[in-house]
């Protein structure tokens, strides 16, 4: 057995005592003729991948199945208990949700919903759009709206970072390159000095010192005030922005009473359960009046003729009566069932619009207690800002009171020592100052530049986060947007294609419309016209349903979740056709296993698995 090769074993299931199977990749039939357990074997292998219930054969008190590939290998076991069968072990899919699809989808017996609610004619939405959750996606695309929303907020805070960069790394340069400068003309400035042999009194110099120092400070002080004011400004009108936002989100949700809209859905709801239900149990009467009137057993409950027209007796009530009222019956039934159709149709909407402005009204309440609580966080800024705004221009006064105290000292000593202070002294002390106050100036641009690369790479990763963001809500909605029309796409291609391969010459075409009801087109005396689905062929119908489910399976990638796929009950196909029907259902997965009797000509090209009846003892 290759690495590749299925092995299946079977115990106790349906009429299969025991059983071992190895199944290769591409299309395999299981051929026998009736009797031969066929189906029991197709209803094994879907209980190891993981379908939830299995035939117990009888007079056995467990069921076993047992599926490998390769180095996996998996087991369940059914058994009988007081409480009813309880199943246990591990089965190649464990997901609820993914079960449900392999029994929907991929599971394409004779009983399988789909395929029994096209035979019957019943509705098939709600089987076909189960699956999609719009509401999950919705909630997850919502969640990555308001992070985005959030990257936007700090992006937008951040403002020019990167032109403000730029420019303090442009000043920065020129400040080191003005620093060189003036470095060098010092050291010049001081062997003039030294060789005019021209001596400074010490105290004077310190005092030129401090009034150096106390210039730097000025400068620093004027600085940090510049930014201290410029960043209130931002403040200010952010604040201003968020009483706008406030003000239009807080009539948003005042303008709506979100426990009535929640009330009003669930009324709707409770309406649409209700139509449901009662259409659920017309159904199943209308089906079972018309199997009844239409089936060999009419015969057996009692059918005469006589000279007032024909008369079957009740199989409700024994009680004869013309066979006009039982079809009047069925008449009234139908048209029961299309009303309430109808109604379920019109109220499905309505759900949607009123959970849509519910969600919305949730959206508005979480904005709005977020824009609060950024408008506290910039007031609590503002007024931290301002304090410091205030300390600084309080330092900024006393360091301008002590300089005008330091010229008057300045100037008096000089008076004093009763000498002119020459021009290269002078010189001397505004080249030091300057170059004190370049290297503060310089510190600090470093410092700012740093900040600001911090600053910038933080922004770079939330605008990378923002893209990302975009992309992924760009495509959920389009997968909430196009799902349903990729379903009735898929469908209707392979429909197109199937209804040519398989020539169906009365069948013009069958295809879903924006309501998912099967409409179909067929020739009647050389013109094509609308047809309905009960005149239609059981070939034909069979057909239908399994296109049906087929489009499902592609829609919500089942192959990903089971390797196999399983066709039963295909006898209402001639060889041929179901040689074509097969071949085609075979590209969309790994495995495809199908029943066929004997009679059938199977083409070479697949493998077969001959089934004989079980010798009874």
């Amino acid at each position: 057995m290759s690495d590749r090769t299925l092995h299946l074993e079977l115990e106790n299931i349906g009429g299969i005592e025991r059983e071992e199977i190895s199944i290769t990749e591409g299309a395999t039939f299981i051929q026998g003729p009736n009797a031969a357990n066929k189906s029991s074997l197709l209803k094994g292998l879907l209980f190891a991948l993981g379908a939830r219930t299995v035939p117990i054969r009888s007079g056995a008190d467990e069921a076993r199945a047992t599926l490998s590939v390769g180095d996996r290998r998996v087991e369940r076991v059914a058994r009988r208990t007081d409480a009813g069968v309880e199943t246990s072990g591990e089965a190649w899919i464990s997901d609820s949700d993914d079960v449900t699809l392999l029994e929907r989808f991929a599971a394409l017996l004779e009983t399988n919903s789909l395929r029994s609610a096209v035979a019957r004619n019943e509705d098939v939405e709600t089987l076909l759009k189960e699956p999609m959750d719009i509401e999950a996606l919705e909630e997850k695309r919502s969640a990555k709206m308001r992070r985005k929303r959030e990257f936007t907020a700090d992006v937008e805070s951040a403002g020019d970072v990167d032109e403000r960069l730029g420019d303090r790394e442009r000043e920065l340069a020129e400040k080191r390159d003005r620093l060189d400068e003036l470095e060098t003309t010092l050291e010049e400035l001081y062997d003039e000095q030294d060789a005019s042999s021209t001596d400074d009194d010490d105290g004077l110099q310190e005092l030129r010192d401090e009034r150096a120092d106390l210039r730097s400070d000025e400068t620093d002080h004027e600085a940090q005030i510049e930014q201290l004011e410029s960043a209130i400004d931002r403040l200010e009108e952010r604040k201003t922005e968020i009483e706008s936002d406030i003000e239009s989100t807080r009539e948003t949700v005042e303008s709506n009473d979100l426990e009535r809209l929640e009330r009003e859905r669930e009324s709707v709801r409770s309406e649409l359960d209700d139509v449901t239900r009662r259409l659920d149990v017309l159904q199943s009467v209308l089906t079972a009046n018309r199997e009844m009137l239409d089936s060999e057993f009419t015969g057996a409950l009692g059918h005469d003729t006589g000279l007032m027209g024909d008369e079957v007796t009740c199989w409700a009530c024994g009680r004869s009566a013309p066979l006009e009222e039982f079809d009047e019956t069925v008449d009234e039934l139908t048209e029961l069932v299309k009303d309430d159709k109808r109604r379920k149709r019109e109220r499905e909407p309505e759900i949607e619009e009123l959970t849509e402005q519910i969600e919305e009204v949730r959206r508005s309440e979480t904005e709005l207690q977020e824009l609060e609580s950024e408008m506290r966080d910039v007031e609590q800024k503002l007024a931290s800002r301002r304090d410091s705004l205030d300390d600084r221009q309080s330092q900024l006064r006393t360091v301008r009171d002590r300089l005008d105290e330091l010229d008057d000292g300045i100037a008096q000593r000089a008076a004093d020592q009763r000498s002119e202070q020459s021009a290269l002294t002078e010189e001397i002390e505004e080249t030091r100052v300057e170059i004190q106050t370049l290297r503060r100036e310089i510190e600090r641009l470093e410092g700012t530049c740093e900040s600001l690369r911090e600053t910038q790479g933080e922004i770079e990763r939330k605008r990378d986060e923002i893209e990302e963001l975009t992309d992924e809500i760009t495509a959920l909605t389009d997968r909430i947007e196009n799902l349903e029309s990729e379903l009735r796409e898929v469908f209707n291609g392979t429909m197109d294609e199937l209804l040519d391969a398989l020539e169906f010459e009365r069948i013009e075409r069958v295809w879903l419309d924006g309501e998912f009801e099967l409409v179909i087109a067929r020739e009647v005396d050389g013109r094509t016209q609308q047809d309905s689905l009960d005149h239609l062929a059981e070939s034909e119908r069979e057909m239908v349903g399994l296109v049906l489910a087929l489009a499902g399976f592609v829609t919500y990638d089942v192959a990903d979740i089971t390797p196999v796929l399983v066709l039963d009950s295909l006898g209402a196909f001639d060889a041929e056709r179901t040689r074509r029907l097969v071949d085609h259902f075979a590209d969309e997965t790994d495995y495809l296993v199908a029943t066929a009797h004997p009679e059938s000509a199977v083409d070479a090209t697949f493998d077969t698995i001959t089934f004989e009846p079980p010798v009874q003892g």
